[in-house]
């Protein structure tokens, strides 16, 4: 697995969110996409400065990776979208920024089909290691718990925990992510660790029709490991899933597509998701929509809960 870091500098203005939106495809093969995500980028303790760590699956047989990434700003009512940018990994444009992180046996269990990954803080237990390294992994709930599930490493740097990626979900039943297990391990610590990896589903109510795009934005325990769900009409089919809306080469053209395809179902239309984190965990959001105005415009628009965002305990 490949990890790649990233900053981005505010400016004079101060963006209320920034995204870096990725693709990786093998050096070789251009037309095989292996990874697509939308990533918040959060800021740092050093004022108007924002850094991520992207991950990406190595590919099989190995070889490098062509990264190609584009940033965009929400701020003063409006996304706005940089031009892409192109990396190659490894490469000598990235020198100590990309990294190689070590896996065994495969890897870890990717995603069930059709779900994607979220992102927390390794969720070290008291009396563990804050240096060294720890090797984490998933395993279903029947599945008996074993250190050889662990198979990617990263190491502690004896301050704030590392970020990591966890799948969504390893099983879907009648559409539903159902849970599994996160094992971690630390050098010198408490031996094996579980956390059961649990969700919730949240909705939108759009009463006037004129939410092109809802997604949530949302975390569990820190804002440190921020993320940004599409939400989706329920049995929505046609052009235009709203995690594709970035990578559109024409976006006004695909959110006219959208709204085609939305303008079947009938008001008020409710927009879900899903958020996730480990059991007995708390997870707060709000909502980014993108609403169509009167003068044919999008807004970008928050929607937050009077006197702060909404809180769920999973």
């Amino acid at each position: 697995m490949h990890a790649l870091r990233r900053e981005f500098l505010d400016g004079p203005e101060t963006p209320d969110l920034v995204l870096i939106h990725s693709t990786a495809r093998p050096a070789g093969s251009p037309g095989t996409v292996l990874s697509r995500s939308s990533i918040v980028v959060p800021a740092t303790s050093e004022p108007g400065k924002r850094e991520v760590r992207l991950f990406f699956p190595s590919p099989p047989g190995g070889g490098a990776l062509r990264v190609r990434y584009a940033f965009s700003i929400v701020s003063s009512g409006a996304e706005r979208f940089s031009d892409p940018y192109e990396t190659l990994l490894p490469g000598p444009e990235t020198g100590d920024d990309a990294v190689l992180i070590g896996e065994e046996g495969g890897g870890n269990l990717p995603p069930a089909p059709g779900r994607g990954t979220f992102r927390i803080l390794l969720p070290l237990r008291e009396g563990e290691p804050a240096e060294g390294n720890a090797r984490f992994g998933f395993g279903a709930m029947r599945k008996k718990p074993s250190e050889s599930l662990c198979r990617a490493a990263l190491p502690l740097d004896g301050k704030t925990p590392p970020v990591i990626e966890v799948p969504e979900a390893l099983s879907v039943l009648k559409e539903r992510p159902m849970p599994f297990f996160l094992y971690h391990a630390t050098e010198g610590g408490v031996g094996l660790v579980a956390d059961k990896i649990n969700s919730a589903r949240i909705t939108w109510r759009d009463e006037e029709g004129d939410v092109v795009c809802a997604r949530m934005l949302w975390s569990c325990g820190s804002w440190d490991a921020p993320n940004l769900t599409p939400l989706e009409v329920k049995r929505f089919s046609g052009d235009g899933s709203p995690s594709g809306y970035p990578f559109a080469e024409d976006r006004e053209a695909f959110l006219r597509g959208r709204e085609s395809s939305l303008d079947r179902f009938p008001l008020p239309r409710t927009h879900e998701g899903y958020l996730f984190g480990p059991a007995g965990s708390v997870a707060e959001y709000c909502f980014l929509l993108l609403r169509r105005r009167p003068d044919g415009t999008v807004a970008a628009e928050w929607r937050n809960r009077d006197g702060g965002n909404w809180t769920i305990r999973l």
